[in-house]
């Protein structure tokens, strides 16, 4: 209580000295008192107080409500409304400002407790979401995939800098559009896509793409691309809204033509090969009628499997992402990484990560020192291990763990995320 600093901005003196007289009395700390707005919004910008007390009307060229919404908009401080006023009007515009509670003169010393603590408590929570909101948002932005997050409508409300990039939308001008409206696809015939997001939130299940489908942007630029569309669903699995993850895989889909072209051409070498050796056979049978032919066939079909044999590429699966805050407790875990340890979102979240991060060979404590240096900072370059994961149904799967800081805007290191590689 005494730690909690009020502001009071109240041109009459003897009110304003009166009410200092009771908040000092309940045990807050009075950080000062000013009669202006223009005067006030400069010392609260300076001086930081927790919580201020803003008569509307004041003397000067701005009233309080003006004040109260620089203050709210620039400071983050949570005002609280003094007024001998209860007009309609006046409220009206109060509201505008989203003020954390409006009290009328004269007052109770009991009321004013009452709206200050519930001020200042509404004040911790709206922060304590800023906070995820950002941690969530900064995740998305760092992403090498493009994000699109719509509500429960499939109206976009966040793309990424990726999906930008990829669909040529501006985040700002397609915000509150359907999803299709950026994220354009089309299906190997040239036909026109279904939209995931849609199919998602109407069957409440995951959505991937079974092939690799076509995004045309904006500009008219087309991309092989592979996407997976998520339903979002509250504590109480109440749909909220989709989140599609989607990445450029033209060059992967470049890359497998360019090696089809190349095993088909090796297959035509091996076919002229075998030619030339039956050729050859022929010779041969004629002057060394003693080879044996079985031989002769499994050398051919040797050569044949080892040069037919030689492709083995595969596409690749996606990565699974754990990001966990500074005490190693799980923040965030996509579908992907659901998949490889065995726990869902809604189970793994605040829990420690080592209850669900079990490596063969690799004692809890040695993963804990790992995850330690990187949050701490002692490790300039990510932490790579290839290892064993054992999953949670007792599975075993082969991976490489990246670990690698995460920081917030100013740069300070507040967690890691947590990258799951099959090799």
């Amino acid at each position: 209580m005494a730690e909690t600093s009020v502001w009071i901005v109240e041109d009459e003196s003897i009110i304003a000295m009166d009410l200092k007289s009771r908040l000092l009395k309940m045990g807050y700390h009075v950080a000062g008192i000013s009669g202006y707005a223009e005067e006030a919004i400069e010392e609260i910008r300076l001086n930081s107080p927790d919580i201020v007390l803003m008569d509307i009307v004041l003397k000067g060229t701005m009233d309080g409500i003006e004040a109260a919404a620089i203050i709210r908009e620039e400071l983050e401080i949570p005002v609280v409304y003094l007024t001998a006023y209860s007009e309609e009007s006046t409220i009206s515009r109060a509201k505008m400002t989203e003020p954390y509670g409006y009290i009328l003169k004269p007052f109770m010393e009991r009321d004013l407790r009452i709206v200050i603590e519930i001020a200042l408590y509404k004040s911790s929570m709206e922060r304590r979401l800023r906070e995820s909101e950002r941690w969530l948002k900064t995740t998305m932005q760092s992403m090498g995939e493009g994000i699109i997050a719509t509500d429960s409508e499939g109206l976009v409300r966040f793309m990424n800098p990726v999906a930008t990039g990829l669909t040529g939308a501006v985040g700002d001008q397609v915000t509150g559009s359907p999803s299709g409206a950026a994220f354009r696809i089309e299906i190997g015939t040239g036909s026109q896509g279904a939209d995931p997001v849609l199919q998602a939130l109407r069957d409440q299940r995951a959505v991937y793409s079974d092939q690799p489908m076509v995004l045309v942007s904006l500009d008219g630029t087309r991309r092989f691309i592979e996407y997976t569309a998520t339903p979002i669903l509250d504590e109480k699995d109440h749909l909220t809204g989709a989140v599609l993850i989607f990445r450029d895989i033209s060059d992967r889909i470049r890359a497998e033509e360019e090696l089809r072209r190349h095993r088909e051409h090796l297959e035509e070498l091996v076919a002229e090969r075998t030619m030339e050796l039956q050729k050859v056979n022929t010779r041969l049978e004629q002057t060394l009628h003693y080879i044996d032919m079985a031989e002769k066939k499994w050398v051919e079909e040797a050569l044949v499997s080892e040069v037919a044999g030689s492709y083995t590429g595969q596409p690749r699966m996606p990565d699974g992402l754990i990001s966990i805050d500074s005490d190693l407790n799980i923040q965030l875990i996509n579908y992907a990484a659901e998949e490889m340890v065995g726990w869902r979102q809604k189970d793994a979240a605040n829990q420690p990560i080592s209850a669900l991060l079990s490596l063969e060979g690799h004692s809890e404590d040695s993963i804990r020192n790992r995850l330690r240096s990187v949050v701490a900072g002692g490790s300039r370059q990510p932490v790579e291990m290839d290892c064993v994961l054992l999953r949670h149904d007792g599975g075993r799967m082969p991976v490489r763990i990246s670990i690698e800081p995460f920081r917030d805007h100013s740069g300070v290191i507040i967690g890691a995320t947590v990258s799951i590689h099959r090799i």
